[in-house]
């Protein structure tokens, strides 16, 4: 190879040109376009369908949160229900989303009287954006020293997803469905299928507690099932071992207590019969 075939296989690696990565490159193109930009137009279809539909039903969405320390909120969310598709010469984007608002009367009572107490409900709150102090009560210097707390405020929901030819995967992220928070999940394009799209519709609807838990391959299971097995056996004989031990043991030392009551015994007849012969 000469010189300037060096340089030039130099400048192509540098420029992320080698027959590789053109290779790589090809292949994720064909999946771009046989499988993945397919599917996103799909779901995106399945979403705008679902936010019209739900909206043509009055449908009414119940969404219950968990806040540590106050309890739980109910939000409920209404029309309108939003989608939008953002497509890409290599990716395309989907967002859903909705606002609940949140029931008071749903959601608990709680009474704060120290001002320790105020500042704890209202932080608690406050960090999902929330309100809900009333009642107050208030000091000489203006501070809040008790009062009663009942959530209000309205949470966004939303679903976004994002198919690339870079990744060759959709990617979920949900904000504030399940719980306050988000959660991400990744699919391959041939997840994609009717059963797919009406769990996650049921999802969003909070018809379905949950969407897209990993699933373990048959022979992962069976690896995994095999391995507990050996655990439990192990440690089966392992308490068997122990107690075979603790009862060798007690044997051990009973025949030592006895052998220790014959010799005590034998001194004493001895030291007896001395004295009687002295």
């Amino acid at each position: 190879m000469g010189l300037l075939d060096e340089l030039e296989q130099e400048a192509a690696r540098l420029r992320g040109q080698t027959p590789e990565n053109d290779a790589q490159r090809t292949v994720r193109e064909q999946v771009w376009r046989e499988q993945l930009q397919p599917k996103a137009e799909q779901l995106g279809q399945f979403l705008m369908q679902l936010a019209s539909r739900m909206e043509e039903a009055k449908r009414r969405i119940r969404f219950v949160y968990k806040v540590p320390g106050y309890g739980n909120v109910t939000a409920y969310a209404e029309a309108p229900f939003q989608c939008k598709t953002t497509p890409g010469a290599a990716q395309c984007e989907v967002e859903f989303s909705m606002v609940a608002q949140v029931a008071p009367a749903e959601c608990p009572e709680v009474v704060a009287e120290t001002p320790g107490k105020v500042r704890l409900i209202q932080g608690l709150l406050q960090q999902h954006h929330l309100s809900g102090l009333f009642g107050e009560t208030k000091n000489a210097n203006g501070e809040v020293v008790s009062g009663r707390f009942q959530a209000r405020g309205r949470i966004p929901v939303s679903l976004r997803t994002l198919a690339s030819a870079e990744s060759g995967q959709f990617k979920l992220s949900f904000a504030n469905v399940e719980d306050f928070g988000g959660m991400s999940r990744s699919f391959a394009p041939d997840a994609l299928n009717e059963e797919w799209f009406d769990n996650l519709g049921r999802y969003l609807m909070r018809e379905s507690p949950s969407f897209g838990r990993e699933t373990v391959a048959a022979d992962v299971r069976q690896q995994l099932r095999t391995r507990v097995l050996h655990e439990q056996k192990k440690r089966e004989l392992e308490e068997r071992l122990s107690r075979q031990l603790q009862e060798d043991e007690g044997n051990v030392v009973a025949a030592m207590s006895a052998t220790a009551s014959s010799l005590a015994l034998l001194g004493r007849v001895k030291r007896l019969f001395a004295r009687k012969t002295a």
